[in-house]
């Protein structure tokens, strides 16, 4: 079972491949007659509208789901919500405050879930930006980003699909939207490894040049974890 909750949930290639697909006029049909549960806890005109026709166009059926709907962990738990929608949906996507709400979500190991944002990540996000930058500059290897702005899910999705891609990425954040919820300073050194990109533990406190892989990971939390990796959030 796969799911996509963060951008390193896909390899470099799947990453390269999800581009290429992005552009494709007649991608191929991979929800062809079957459903997708769309659970929005956090609403947004964006998402909606580009999940159900993305769904559309992949040959599947999206259904809307509000929060009020389902009541996550207070009609019914994450778990129970998540078992009733995988009786009739192939896989379900899940717009959410907390990461964690994803994480459980995928625990269950029922369908594949797909992050449409949490506090902790956003992925499709992430994967649109690089999209745009691709097609504007093409090969995006050497390539630098930089990133100006609050050190947030979407500074972070969009660190891990650039250093992906082999482009450099700097951060600059005013004082105040750098820190980690605990107040720890970031760490001193970071690490790299051939097994991929990794995700930031914290996020750099001012604009000294920071490769996507070479972030220190934390490793996931552990199944029905509560634990989010947030450092802010957006509503985009």
């Amino acid at each position: 079972m796969r799911h996509l909750l963060e951008v390193d949930d896909l390899t470099r290639a799947e990453l390269a491949r999800v581009l290429d697909l992005a552009v494709d006029p007649s991608p191929p049909r991979v929800l062809e007659g079957r459903g997708m549960g769309l659970v929005f806890e956090k609403p947004s005109a964006r998402t909606r509208n580009s999940m159900e026709m993305a769904v559309v166009q992949l040959g599947g059926h999206p259904v809307y789901i509000q929060a009020s709907e389902v009541g996550l962990d207070t009609r019914e738990s994450v778990e129970d919500v998540t078992r009733t929608l995988a009786c009739y949906h192939a896989t379900i996507g899940a717009r959410v405050f907390a990461h964690s709400t994803v994480e459980r979500m995928a625990a269950m190991d029922l369908v594949p879930i797909v992050n449409m944002l949490s506090d902790g990540a956003h992925p499709l996000q992430a994967l649109a930006d690089v999209l745009t930058m691709r097609q504007l500059l093409g090969d995006l290897a050497g390539r630098t980003v930089t990133y100006v702005g609050d050190a947030n899910n979407v500074f972070r999705s969009l660190g891990l699909a650039a250093g992906m891609l082999g482009m450099e990425v700097r951060f600059a954040g005013p004082p105040g939207y750098r820190s980690t919820p605990t107040g720890s300073p970031p760490p001193a050194s970071r690490s790299t490894s051939s097994s991929g990109p990794r995700r930031p533990s914290t996020a750099p406190t001012s604009s000294t040049p920071t490769s996507g892989p070479r972030w220190a990971r934390r490793r996931r939390a552990p199944s029905g974890s509560r634990t989010s990796r947030a450092t802010g959030s957006t509503s985009g």
